[in-house]
């Protein structure tokens, strides 16, 4: 299936002027994140040269570390794999004049000797300028959870879920604290549109709270901000929600909130905007006949401050949808 970014599909074409001191543009990093993609899925032959370092590495939680392109192409596709159905989500793409980074939450599926198999994990590139040219020099890949039937995938080792750390198991690739796209980018000078950053707005929520970076996720939100999220009721103000939101979530760290944004009303230079954000659920996020299918829905207001959009009202409604709800 070829990947594509559907949260770009419905925006305006045009960009809220923050600097042209970036090594690389948003779509010089979307290419990177689909040229990984169609590799790890089967859809490609090599790693292409302009954007990815010969001595390129990957850092995997299910198939070891490697470095080379060519080394790298073959540890991400393998030689006894089957094809892949991957869909990206949460995207993120920030740079500055020295370095950029993209990240995606990445969800995958396949059916070997009848057996059906899907993932969901974290991608994460980091790129530096070499050259004059910005190119790929750190991929690592974390799979946080593998249903259905892995032992049909013997040459993986599967991520620790559903358990406690105990010792020897390996660390995690992926730390938000050293990768997350904030934390290696704190002064984005990448180009964005007002859209594209409304959503990193979510999606920074989604990944402070699913890698349990609780930094993150406190800078998500307003101080007076306000959600309904299910089963934890209504709950106001910035304290309740992170402290909350954390407790709540701990107990389940295999999981992902992946999402993509459905619908966005704002008017430029307005501080406030709305937004509907659908929840994709692994495995099913298509109908059969290609339409998105979403698990739930968000229905979201956010506030523009310094030049950063935070989360100031969300609202959670369960239920399977296909058509985007109504602002």
């Amino acid at each position: 299936m070829k990947q594509t970014h559907p949260a770009l599909t419905h925006w305006p074409e045009k960009a809220t002027p923050m600097s042209i001191a970036s090594i690389a543009t948003r779509d010089q990093l979307l290419r990177a994140l689909d040229s990984i993609v169609a590799i790890f899925q089967g859809d490609a032959q090599d790693l292409p040269v302009e954007s990815f370092a010969n001595d390129m590495q990957l850092f995997t939680s299910h198939r070891g570390t490697h470095q080379g392109r060519r080394n790298v192409h073959l540890a991400l596709r393998g030689s006894q794999l089957p094809s892949f159905d991957i869909e990206l989500a949460n995207i993120v793409t920030l740079g500055d004049a020295h370095k950029a980074t993209a990240s995606a939450y990445i969800l995958g599926r396949t059916t070997t000797n009848g057996q059906p198999v899907q993932f969901v994990g974290v991608l994460v590139l980091h790129l530096l300028a070499i050259d004059n040219s910005a190119l790929v020099t750190e991929v690592r890949l974390q799979l946080n959870s593998v249903e259905g039937s892995p032992e049909t995938l013997p040459d993986w080792t599967p991520p620790i879920a559903h358990r406690q750390w105990k010792p020897g198991d390996a660390p995690a690739v992926v730390s938000s604290e050293l990768d997350a796209p904030w934390h290696r980018i704190p002064h984005n000078t990448l180009m964005l549109t007002d859209e594209e950053q409304m959503a990193h707005a979510w999606f920074r929520y989604a990944w402070g709270l699913d890698q349990a970076d609780h930094a993150l996720l406190g800078q998500s939100f307003t101080q007076d901000a306000r959600a309904v999220l299910p089963p934890m009721g209504t709950l106001q103000g910035h304290r309740m929600l992170v402290t909350t939101l954390k407790a709540f979530r701990m107990p389940w760290p295999w999981m992902l909130h992946a999402g993509t944004p459905i619908e966005i009303a704002h008017t430029p230079g307005n501080s406030h905007a709305r937004m509907v954000l659908g929840r994709l659920i692994p495995g099913r996020t298509r109908l059969e006949d290609g339409r998105r299918l979403y698990g739930a829905h968000y229905q979201l207001e956010l506030v523009q401050s310094a030049g950063d959009w935070l989360l100031q009202d969300m609202d959670y409604h369960e239920g399977w949808v296909s058509e985007a709800p109504s602002l």
